[in-house]
């Protein structure tokens, strides 16, 4: 039986939560068109650069709290995230959209949008 939008999404942050690459890569297309900060990445094998690259240097931990339908193939996934050092140490932290599209049962584009500015970690907010 083929997952739901909002399966494939969780297991997605999952992966992504646990750097596994491999099983994040088996939920996108081909083609994903992926962003990183102004620019876009297209294909797996540059998201799997990127995400090499960005585990290398800091962990970042995005917490899904809310899913919600926009159309069959569209989704957006509001998350609370907490950027790490390598040693644990926090360096921010925030909430964010990403909205998804999926199509055959694959992400093939996600975008971000900034809910509240990410705060420093020494903030107490």
């Amino acid at each position: 039986m083929a997952l739901t939008n909002d399966e494939i999404l969780l297991k997605a942050y999952a992966a992504y939560n646990h750097q596994d690459s491999e099983a994040l890569l088996a939920l996108v297309s081909e083609h994903v068109n992926w962003p990183n900060g102004t620019a876009r990445l297209r294909g797996k094998g540059a998201l799997r650069s990127y995400w090499i690259h960005q585990w290398a240097e800091i962990r970042t931990h995005d917490k899904p709290v809310q899913i919600t339908e926009l159309a069959p193939n569209k989704s957006v996934v509001r998350i609370r995230q907490v950027v790490r050092a390598l040693d644990g140490l926090p360096i921010s932290k925030g909430w964010f959209e990403h909205t998804h599209q999926i199509e055959d049962g694959v992400i093939v584009r996600m975008d971000i949008q900034s809910v509240a500015t990410a705060t420093p970690a020494c903030d107490s907010g």
